[in-house]
Formats: structure tokens, C-alpha cells, sequence
């Protein structure tokens, strides 16, 4: 790692032309993103409905239905998380395959799957089902990775909040969609038209991703070329970027983020928040039915507003750490914010105070957004970012194994534990997010010592690459 964090990247190269003004950036960025960002976040916020709706099913009578008994529903949300901990490390497909073909075949195949759970007719149907959901549901995480070979670093982390902005918006769209859903009357059970309307209308973004994602830079056919010059340059400010065309993936690279302690670090934050997090989705309709004379169904319609809040705050806090150049202290007030919701939680009985904490509680979510900004901040080449953030998705994936188990049905109505369980890990995700951003401040100061020892002088007197903290 200090052979990387001590090279100094340089600016564009000649053979990119002329550097773009800071109007021609403004110019391309916007078009970047009405290409790029509305694909993006859609086909990320279906999948997540696609995953998610199994705690709206489970109010709608999937359960009775399917006869599960126990902890069965429980670990349903588990069996999920196995392989999609697994397969984290098919980040690395978006830098090795052509990103319109990786695309297709992930959203074709995790649409098919959502829809095939409608026609289960037991648990191990179900289980095999949520088992390769995971898998191919994981190969689409990777979306931050390719969103840092189009924006420069101080411009991706907005981007990357809209792109997980789409989790936020599908658990609030979700649960009003849900509780329309079960209101169809028809001869099939309620469950299993939520698999199929939620499922097959998915597919028809596999047709968008073939014709609209571009690979790279220079097949982004809605770019002129002296808008793709511009685009090179940004991406190759103060980080090293393969420009020219797809390379594929440096396995040296790639190996060096498994040597350096930073993508361990924020692997453990992500841990942390995904404990709190990952549970919410399958649990928070149970709650809410729990804290108020509520059936289970308007518990589903009760569910989005707190999660519309968080969608918004995710925008505003992704565009905020953008412009100050900042990421900790994002992350560490929010999970303040997510704890303080958990003790509410865990210590209370009143409906409209526990229904405060279920507002304060699914912020978590804000500092996931932040966090995964940080970790494209943190390491200096592409396939290096896509090591980074396998390391970092996979540690932070195995969050839920806990996490979608710390609620079991014995523990209502108030389901003490895992609250307690969720407030530690806020507390540990605020600890750790301080201590990192620390770190790195004492690692700049370092480089920038170097830089001056070395008598470095980069053109227009640009720093070489400098961690944000």
C-alpha cells in the first residue's frame, strides 16, 4: 500500500487534449448523469423490491400459506445473504466484462427468480429460490466500481448516493405498493401476485441495459469525442484511470487492496451498519403492526414514510459530502442518529415514541451511503477500487447473517434484543468512522510532508493523491 498511497498522479496526459474548462465539466457531468443515473438507480431500486417484498409477503400470508413454522421466515432473509456474501467478489465482473452484457444477464435472471417465487408451494422451494436471488443480486452491487471509471472523485460520491438512494425509495414505495397489492381480489393468494407484479416488470430493464449501458468511456456513443477527452481528464485527477479503453482487470491491483488494512477497516463499518440495517426491511412491518392497533396490512402503508425520509437524507448528505470533500463525519453522526432510534426501541412501549425510534433507526442507511463513497476515495487505481469493494461488500454482507436474526418472532411484540444488538453496532460503526477518518488525516499529513521533502511540483501545483476523510 505506501508504494501506492506515495505515487503521485499526475494530470491528464497530452495525447488527451487540451484540459476542459471547469463550464465543459459542468456540461458533461450533466449529461453523464441523465445517461448513466436513471438506469442505474431503477434497476437497483427493483432489485431491492425484488428482495425486500418478502417482509411484505409475510403479511400478506406467506407464511400460513407455505406453512412455516418457527424461526422459517427468519431465515429465509439468511439464506438470501449466504450467497449474496459469496458472490460480493463479482464486483470485479464490471471492470473484466462489457458493462451492457454483465448487466443483461444479472437483471434477467434476478427478475425471473423474484417472479418464480410466486409459484412455491413450500419452504424448500422458497429456500432454493432465495438462495439464487442472492447470487445474481450480488453480481449487480457493483455499481460503485463502474461508477468511478465516469466521475472524478470529488463528484462520484453524489452519484453513488443516488445509485443507493434506490434501496431507501423501494423499501417506501415498497410498502405502499405492497399494501395496494393485497388488496386485489383474486383467486391467487395475495403473496403471490406481490412476487409477480413486483417481479416481471423487471425484466424489461434487461432490454435497457443491452442498448443504453456503455462499457467505458470511450464506447459511450452519447458523448462527442472531445466530451469523452473531458471525461478522461476528470476521471484521471489526483487517481490512475484506464482511459484509452476497457482493460480488464490488473490482478495486481486488484490483489493490492487485500494487503491494505483500509479495506478491512471500512468493512467492519459496513458490518456494523448492515447488522442494524439489513433487518429493518423484513421486521419494520412487524413492528409497526406491534405498536398501535394497526392490521398487518396497513403496517406495509405505514412503513414508507420513515423510508422516504431516509431516501431524502441520503440525497442531501451524498451531494453535501461531495462539495466538502468529507466522509466520516457523515458516517459517524447518523449512526449516532440510528442508535438513538434503537434505544427508543429497545426501552419504550409507547406507540408514538417507538415509532420515532423506527424513523431514527432506518437512518443507518445514510452512513451506508457515505461509506461506500469512502472506499472509491480510498484506493488510487480502478482495479484496485474493485478489490477494495469486494473486501469491503463482503465483510459488510455478512452483516445481515446477524442481522436478519436478531428478531426472532418469540422476541414480540417489542423484540428487545435485537434492538439492544442493533444499538451496539450504531454505536461501534460511530467509534470506528471517527477512529478511520483519524487515520487517514494522519496519512495525508504524512504525504503531504513527503511531497514537500521530495521537492514534488505537479502541474498547476496539484497534490498527488491525498485520502478523504
Amino acid at each position: 500500500m505506501d508504494n501506492i498511497a506515495k505515487q503521485s498522479v499526475e494530470s491528464a496526459d497530452s495525447t488527451l487534449g487540451e484540459p476542459p474548462t471547469s463550464e465543459e465539466e459542468k456540461l458533461v457531468i450533466k449529461k453523464l448523469d441523465w445517461r448513466l443515473m436513471p438506469m442505474i438507480f431503477a434497476i437497483y431500486s427493483l432489485s431491492v423490491l425484488d428482495r425486500s417484498n418478502l417482509g411484505n409477503a409475510h403479511v400478506a400470508g406467506l407464511d400460513e400459506s407455505l406453512g412455516l413454522q418457527g424461526d422459517q421466515y427468519s431465515t429465509l432473509g439468511t439464506f438470501f445473504y449466504v450467497t449474496y456474501i459469496i458472490f460480493q467478489s463479482a464486483a470485479a465482473g464490471w471492470k473484466h466484462f462489457p458493462a451492457h452484457i454483465w448487466v443483461t444477464c444479472i437483471v434477467i435472471s434476478f427478475a425471473t427468480i423474484s417472479a418464480a417465487q410466486a409459484a412455491t408451494q413450500n419452504y424448500a422451494g422458497i429456500v432454493v429460490l432465495r438462495f439464487l436471488l442472492g447470487a445474481t443480486e450480488a453480481m449487480y452491487a457493483g455499481v460503485p466500481v463502474y461508477l468511478s471509471f465516469f466521475y472524478p472523485r470529488d463528484r462520484v460520491g453524489f452519484r453513488q448516493g443516488i445509485f443507493l438512494s434506490g434501496s431507501a425509495l423501494a423499501n417506501a414505495y415498497g410498502g405502499a405498493l405492497g399494501y395496494a397489492i393485497t388488496q386485489i381480489k383474486s383467486h391467487l393468494e395475495p403473496w403471490r401476485i406481490l412476487f409477480l407484479i413486483e417481479g416481471l416488470p423487471t425484466l424489461i430493464m434487461a432490454a435497457v441495459a443491452w442498448f443504453c449501458f456503455p462499457d467505458d468511456i470511450e464506447s459511450a456513443r452519447f458523448l462527442t469525442d472531445r466530451e469523452k477527452q473531458v471525461v478522461k481528464h476528470m476521471v484521471s485527477r489526483e487517481q490512475t484511470a484506464d482511459t484509452v479503453h476497457h482493460t480488464g482487470l490488473r490482478v495486481k491491483d486488484f490483489l493490492a487492496a487485500f494487503k491494505d488494512w483500509r479495506s478491512y477497516l471500512t468493512g467492519v463499518m459496513y458490518f456494523g451498519c448492515n447488522v442494524s440495517f439489513a433487518s429493518l426491511p423484513l421486521f419494520v412491518p412487524s413492528i409497526i403492526a406491534e405498536i398501535g392497533s394497526f392490521s398487518r396490512i396497513q403496517a406495509n402503508g405505514l412503513s414508507a414514510p420513515p423510508y422516504l425520509l431516509t431516501f431524502i437524507l441520503i440525497i442531501t448528505c451524498a451531494f453535501i459530502s461531495d462539495r466538502v470533500r468529507m466522509r466520516g463525519p457523515f458516517v459517524c453522526f447518523f449512526s449516532v442518529v440510528s442508535a438513538i432510534g434503537f434505544l427508543l426501541l429497545a426501552t419504550t412501549e409507547a406507540p408514538a415514541s417507538r415509532y420515532l425510534g423506527v424513523y431514527f433507526a432506518i437512518t443507518i442507511f445514510v452512513s451506508v451511503a457515505i461509506l461506500i463513497p469512502w472506499v472509491s476515495n480510498s484506493h488510487n487505481t480502478e482495479s484496485k477500487r474493485a478489490g477494495g469493494y469486494a473486501i469491503f461488500a463482503t465483510f459488510g454482507q455478512a452483516g445481515p447473517l446477524v442481522g436478519t436474526n436478531i428478531f426472532p418472532s418469540r422476541e414480540a411484540p417489542y423484540y428487545r434484543k435485537g434492538s439492544w444488538i442493533s444499538f451496539s453496532f450504531c454505536v461501534l460503526v460511530a467509534i470506528t468512522s471517527a477512529m478511520f477518518s483519524f487515520l487517514l488525516r494522519h496519512e495525508n499529513l504524512r504525504l503531504d510532508r513527503l511531497q514537500s521533502d521530495e521537492g514534488e511540483r505537479l502541474n498547476g501545483g496539484q497534490r498527488g493523491f491525498r485520502y478523504v476523510i
